[in-house]
């Protein structure tokens, strides 16, 4: 059994991070994390130095400089990170960092959304205990206004959603009714299987999960959704991570095991590589047999250039044991992952790059993204496990054998309004 002790390391990890109870190495052991006591630093800036200097990924890159002429944390980080390729590192408070990835509990307005190739600001999804959610605010709503101003006549549509201040939306909804609600963001507990069902299509039973986010509290989600697609003894399942940019990755290897079934018990599923100070730290991974999984010869996978991390784990995962057919377009390309290093004394959850992660087969560097089969336009048009929603109509077309509608041209895919690098793009929403 191999136990892993690490300066300033807490045992609950962001992204694709070694997770407790996975099994591990060429012994097939069981991997324990263990925290270890604090030591005091001069501030936060010279912990983040340190930090870097020990244990980014990308270690030749870090730059000398004084971390004590830095009055922001964000800009010594923005200074330390390895441009080319870090779009990632981040830091954060502790106690927000604590509450989205042990609770699912973050602050906003609940709802995601996407600009249309016709400059529509459309919903893409939204969380139910949000406030958006609490309004009935769904998928398809369009924006029109904001505080009784059009849309038009916003400049910085992200700083409109950045207040705490009471705000007007206006909507019209997708049976063309115009409505508008008042609401502040406040803090509520994210719901990270957005939706989940089994569809019918030809004598075939099909499951489809809409999953946002690995969380902890995604544990009793997931278990629920597959104990439904078990009874329902579905033939083929179609995971809709369009959306998800990442989270912990117990929770990966969890989705890993419900998905991979027999298949991948007792195998290699990949390698985690940190830099050359902690190679002693690389391991080997695998997952142990879940009960609740299926055991299906092919996967469907819908996704966009919001999937990221430990949903492009996921996938690259199974390359090596399932067929795989991906719909929609070409992930984010974050074949890395990092260690969360807490400082209690200044509240900051320090979030660097520290690992890349290869599957089976050592693929692994996919900075561009992870292509598609089906090139599918995101139909933010019609509500989730809609047969006729695009993406989802892609995946039932081939079940059955029909032809695919190819999206013609990427400019007319909605595009993801920007989202805050670190907690906001886990969450995916404003």
């Amino acid at each position: 059994m191999k136990n892993i002790k690490r300066k300033h390391l807490i045992s609950f990890f962001l992204v694709v991070v070694l997770a407790l109870g996975l099994s591990c190495s060429k012994e097939n052991a069981i991997l324990e994390i263990e925290p270890v006591e604090k030591v005091g630093v001069e501030n936060s800036q010279t912990f983040i130095y340190d930090v870097f200097k020990d244990w980014y990924f990308w270690l030749d890159q870090v730059p000398e400089l004084d971390p004590t002429s830095y009055d922001s944390n964000e800009r010594l980080i923005q200074d330390l990170i390895y441009d080319e390729l870090d779009r990632w590192s981040f830091v954060v408070s502790l106690d927000a960092y604590r509450a989205l990835f042990e609770e699912a509990q973050t602050k906003g307005f609940g709802v995601g959304m996407a600009v249309t190739a016709d400059n529509r600001l459309m919903v893409r999804f939204t969380y139910k205990e949000s406030p958006m959610g609490l309004a009935g605010v769904d998928r398809g709503w369009e924006f029109i206004e904001i505080n009784d101003v059009p849309l038009a006549n916003i400049q910085d549509l992200g700083a409109a959603f950045d207040t705490d201040a009471e705000v007007k939306f206006t909507f019209i909804t997708p049976e063309n009714e115009t409505v508008s609600y008042s609401m502040s963001r406040t803090d509520y507990k994210m719901n990270t299987v957005l939706y989940r069902s089994v569809l019918e299509t030809e004598g075939k039973k099909v499951g489809y999960l809409v999953f946002e986010s690995f969380l902890a509290p995604s544990e009793a989600e997931l278990n629920e959704a597959f104990t439904y697609f078990k009874s329902e003894d579905i033939d083929e399942l179609v995971v809709d991570l369009r959306y998800n940019g990442g989270g912990n990755s117990g929770i990966a290897f969890l989705l890993e095991e419900l998905v991979g079934g027999q298949a991948i018990e007792d195998k290699l599923l990949g390698r985690i590589i940190y830099n050359e100070n902690h190679s002693d730290d690389n391991v080997n991974f695998g997952t142990k047999g879940n009960e609740l999984s299926v055991d299906l010869d092919r996967l469907f996978f819908i996704t966009t250039d919001a999937s990221a991390s430990a949903s492009e784990m996921v996938i690259n995962g199974m390359f090596p044991y399932k067929e795989v057919v991906l719909i929609g377009s070409t992930t984010a390309g974050k074949p890395v992952g990092m260690n969360v290093f807490e400082s209690e004394k200044y509240n900051i959850a320090l979030a660097p790059i520290t690992f890349k992660i290869l599957n089976a087969n050592d693929q692994g560097d996919y900075f561009d993204g992870i292509p598609v089969d089906y090139l599918v336009m995101d139909d933010i048009y019609h509500g989730w496990g809609n047969p006729e929603e695009a993406c989802l109509k892609a995946a039932l077309d081939i079940i059955n054998g029909n032809t695919v509608t190819a999206l013609k041209s990427i400019q007319m895919q909605p595009q993801g309004l920007p989202l805050k690098r670190g907690l906001q793009e886990i969450t995916g929403a404003y």
